[in-house]
């Protein structure tokens, strides 16, 4: 998909595929009913006025869940990008192993009861951050962390439902994916329902 929301004047650019992700390779509660792949792409150029639930000083976007099987024609090599603001926005095409992990809430977000052992941990390895309970790095699902700022919830737009986090992209040499000051990009979904409007955060 082109770059809709290109300054006046100036040539409209391919979006740039950041992930695709099969169900029968990571299975879970974030997919629809009859939806078995989940496609993510970006425009990878620092939108300063975006849509109003994309994040702002960053790429813009698109998710989309499809039907493996109404996948006809397939591109072996995606159409390159005309212009972008960071090589960070061109992410290395590689294929992964997924690998099932448990992840657990950002400590302030983890019940009542478990904060002393927390504690207790934190002290023992003296660390100070939320790497205890939340896994970094790209991921499917999972626990976001919010070691910049409290815990946020974002209700869905239409039917007003917590969203969950969907997915992250994170800043990594592996990647060569850079987004913000070495942060996170984090899509929520609506678990209600995927065809609701999702919501991306920068942290």
């Amino acid at each position: 998909m082109p770059d809709e929301n290109s300054p006046v004047g100036v040539p409209a650019t391919a979006m740039v595929p950041v992930a695709q992700i099969f169900r029968r390779d990571a299975p879970g509660p974030w997919w629809p009913a009859g939806i078995d792949l989940l496609q993510i792409l970006w425009c990878p150029n620092e939108h300063w006025d975006p849509p109003a639930q994309q994040a702002d000083i960053s790429p813009v976007l698109e998710v989309r869940w499809r039907r493996a099987a109404d996948v006809i024609s397939q591109l072996t090599t995606p159409p390159s990008p005309s212009r972008y603001d960071e090589d960070g926005y061109l992410p290395q095409a590689c294929a992964i192993t997924a690998e099932h992990v448990t992840d657990f809430p950002f400590r302030e977000e983890l019940p009542a009861e478990l904060r002393p052992r927390l504690e207790e941990l934190v002290r023992e390895t003296g660390d100070g951050g939320d790497v205890i309970t939340r896994l970094a790095g790209w991921k499917l699902g999972g626990w976001p962390t919010w070691h910049l700022t409290q815990p946020t919830v974002f209700p869905c737009d239409a039917c007003g439902t917590a969203m969950t986090l969907l997915f992250t992209v994170a800043s990594d040499d592996e990647t060569g994916v850079v987004v913000g000051r070495w942060g996170d990009l984090r899509i929520f979904t609506c678990p209600a329902d995927h065809r609701h409007a999702f919501q991306v955060d920068l942290h």
